[in-house]
């Protein structure tokens, strides 16, 4: 057995107390000293991990953490397919001291398909009982969306898809809300109920924002966020969701959804920009671009190519992002990590860290990001949020939307040509 510190240190004393009283190790019996084991230090796992991924049949479609929470768990969304093409979905959350993912029980799946997911921690008296949870949110629908091989509509071809969708009438997607250990478990179509319409499918829910109405002596949380996906009329769109939950007696007890604006172009990632407006991440002929309005005077950055990869022929589907203080991060289905430039009005790649191998989800927690690992699937890539490096000389102009990019006339007309190739409907001024 090996001696440690302290059980030195007794036999030290013992032995100075024997001398000390005259006696001799010949004279008297020998002391026996038992050794004492000081408690082992806990090793924290290095990576958060799902021990039961499957690579080449699972995709992570969501990663979150809860808004304000104060060490909470993060919360995962896999998607998995067998091998006979059957589709479904896990909720998982993992705690920060044993970093693996498990799933969530007992929740009811409506839907084919899901993506993304949003999380509030939540404290309250729930069934006669003081508990500490999570509020989350989730998105489902019927068919593959058109960020994941679904029907794109095309100039010349918006017709035809009318057609169809007036023969075959679509089902509203819906908004899943679930509150960890409790039996709330909401299904709200996402549908405006006027001349707004619904959402049919889901690219993306981002820019959550909460106010607690107790000063106003109403027990709830008031829950507003964006969402991205495809409309009724089969264009990409983006709605505003705006929930009210009274934590008081466990319930929903609001809910309202506004369709903001919609396009022919294929919108993806959504997040909110520093006026509480919305900022949506699209791609038209080969550029990125992030908007804060669906259209060539929306443009905030235009980036040639794909920004993840340095390739020009091909633009980016954004599928997440994120702010970090004044950073706003964007991932792909392609590794890396995305900066955005506001000030030279692109999306920058960012190099130097194990974020070169982001892919699919970000999370973050203040300083604290995590993303999907493209080199060990499963397993997420922790690291401090870098600093986008910004151009030296500023190229944007204030508007009262958000920022937009200051372009020449040359460029305007060659980026409303772009957007007229791909449907929408633009004027340069």
């Amino acid at each position: 057995m090996e001696i440690n510190k302290l059980t030195l240190a007794v036999l030290a004393a013992t032995s100075a107390s024997l001398i000390g009283c005259g006696g001799s190790s010949s004279s008297s019996e020998e002391e026996v000293v038992e050794d004492i084991e000081l408690p082992e230090e806990v090793e924290v796992p290095e990576f958060y991990v799902d021990t039961a991924w499957s690579v080449g049949s699972d995709k992570l479609v969501g990663l979150t953490y809860p808004l304000g929470a104060d060490d909470g768990d993060l919360i995962a969304l896999k998607r998995s397919v067998d091998s006979e093409d059957n589709v479904s979905h896990t909720l998982m959350m993992a705690d920060s001291a044993t970093k693996e993912f498990e799933a969530v029980e007992g929740l009811a799946s409506g839907k084919p398909y899901y993506r993304d997911v949003l999380a509030l921690p939540v404290t309250g008296n729930i069934d006669g009982a003081e508990l500490d949870t999570t509020l989350i949110a989730t998105c489902g629908y019927d068919e593959t969306s058109m960020i994941e091989g679904g029907d794109i509509p095309m100039v010349g071809e918006v017709r035809a898809v009318n057609v169809a969708i007036e023969e075959e009438v679509e089902t509203p997607a819906q908004l899943e809300l679930y509150l960890i250990g409790s039996e709330i478990n909401e299904a709200i179509a996402i549908d405006t109920g006027a001349e707004g319409g619904y959402l049919v499918d889901c690219h993306s829910l981002g820019g959550l924002s909460v106010s607690d109405l107790s000063s106003k002596s109403i027990p709830a949380y008031e829950i507003d966020f964006f969402i991205t996906g495809k409309n009724d009329n089969g264009r990409a769109a983006v709605f505003e969701a705006s929930i009210r939950y009274d934590y008081e007696n466990n319930e929903v007890t609001e809910s309202d959804f506004t369709s903001l604006d919609s396009d022919r172009l294929v919108v993806s990632a959504v997040d909110v920009d520093p006026e509480d407006d919305y900022l949506a991440a699209m791609v038209v002929e080969g550029d990125t671009y992030l908007l804060n309005t669906l259209g060539e005077e929306g443009i905030v950055l235009q980036s040639e190519g794909n920004p993840f990869t340095s390739g020009s022929e091909d633009g980016a589907v954004i599928l997440d992002m994120a702010y970090s203080g004044d950073n706003l991060f964007a991932v792909s289905a392609d590794a890396g990590l995305a900066g955005a430039d506001f000030t030279g009005g692109e999306f920058v790649m960012l190099t130097g860290g194990d974020y070169e191998n982001c892919m699919d989800q970000l999370a973050v927690n203040g300083a604290t990001v995590w993303c999907h690992n493209s080199t060990d699937e499963g397993k997420l890539i922790e690291f401090t949020a870098p600093t986008v490096t910004h151009s030296e000389e500023p190229q944007v102009l204030a508007v009262s939307s958000g920022m937009a990019y200051k372009v020449s006339k040359e460029e305007a007309e060659q980026i409303k040509a772009e957007l007229e190739g791909a449907g929408a409907e633009v004027e340069v001024k």
